[in-house]
């Protein structure tokens, strides 16, 4: 499976959630999916993930690899590029 990373749209401070968990890194089958997976590292928080943006990393996951959730943003304010929204 591909290598996705989940990560709020920029400017979407709604979505922000008090826990401070403002992105993942998951494999999954496409971006749907790798929202579901997301949710899924996060199960008592009610779908932190709803709404995010995904963008696919890699084709696959390298062996070992190990779904990670990650506090704070992941991209940085000037960062544009892709998976951070218009």
């Amino acid at each position: 499976m591909a290598l996705f990373l989940v990560t709020r749209p920029k400017g979407a401070d709604h979505l922000k959630n008090p826990s401070g968990i403002h992105a993942a890194i998951v494999d999954a089958a496409d971006g749907p999916a790798a929202i579901t997976a997301a949710n899924a590292l996060a199960p008592r928080l009610n779908a932190p993930f709803g709404g995010f943006d995904t963008t696919q990393v890699a084709a696959t996951a390298a062996g070992g690899f190990v779904p990670a959730i990650v506090q704070g943003d992941v991209l940085g304010d000037a960062y544009s590029g892709p998976g951070r929204g218009a």
